[in-house]
């Protein structure tokens, strides 16, 4: 008889119903349509759970179609006609093969089921993990914010094309947020960079209910990028906590 087909472990991601508490946050509550159920996969719901190794080729095609569709104006094409997928991949595996808690960094999917196929597909993806200060440098912080604000950074962000705008992106932050709370007892602040050039990555993390940190320089491959700090004053803050 053949050996049994072995299918990957899930762990579902309890992701929080409740968005930052932060006064003034566009989203101060949330409606019925746009809540979650982590138990389900019906065509119209989507399920949130630990990242595994076999996703990385998924995850490195969501991350780099992003580049191109959102970076494209803003990045020079050297550099985005340079993107080594083969090496991204690997980095992501490395990043999420077992033991996963030993370096305090969290991936969280987001999919839902193929209406064709009927099979669960990645849409979206995000991690947590302990910020990452030396890939850039000239950290230049608002008053009130220092690198020692952070114990938490939200490393990785992407949602599919063509199906951002739903409210997946908050909920893959949420539940990122409520791993590290959980798994890794992160308690101070969350860091979110993005370039500064874009524009509705700013306006979706300013939206979510973060303020605005500081500025950076990030290096790709040689080319100096300025980022924005996008921040929660606590991760508890950011769950509703």
């Amino acid at each position: 008889m053949p050996a049994p087909i072995s299918t990957p472990a899930t762990t579902l991601v309890n992701v929080p119903l409740r968005p930052s508490i932060r006064s003034g946050s566009s989203l101060s509550s949330v409606s019925s349509a746009d809540t979650v159920s982590p138990t389900t996969t019906s065509a119209n719901e989507v399920v949130f759970r630990h990242g595994r190794v076999e996703d990385a080729t998924l995850m490195t095609e969501m991350q780099f179609s992003n580049y191109h569709h959102h970076y494209r104006k803003i990045l020079p094409s050297s550099f985005l006609d340079n993107l080594n997928h083969q090496a991204m991949t690997d980095f992501h595996a490395k990043r999420m093969t077992p033991p996963v808690d030993e370096r305090e960094m969290a991936y969280v999917i987001a999919e839902r089921q193929n209406t064709e196929t009927g099979v669960l597909e990645p849409i979206g993806m995000s991690q947590s993990m302990v910020p990452w200060w030396d890939r850039a440098y000239n950290h230049r912080w608002n008053e009130g914010w220092s690198q020692e604000s952070f114990d938490c950074e939200i490393d990785t962000l992407y949602v599919k094309i063509g199906i951002q705008g739903g409210g997946i992106g908050r909920k893959l932050v949420l539940g990122a947020l409520q791993e590290a709370y959980d798994r890794f007892n992160m308690r101070r602040g969350v860091i979110i960079w993005t370039l500064v050039a874009n524009t509705q990555a700013r306006d979706f993390y300013m939206r979510i209910g973060c303020e605005e940190a500081g500025f950076r320089t990030l290096d790709l491959a040689d080319f100096p990028a300025e980022c924005v700090g996008y921040a929660f004053r606590s991760v508890g803050e950011a769950i509703g906590k």
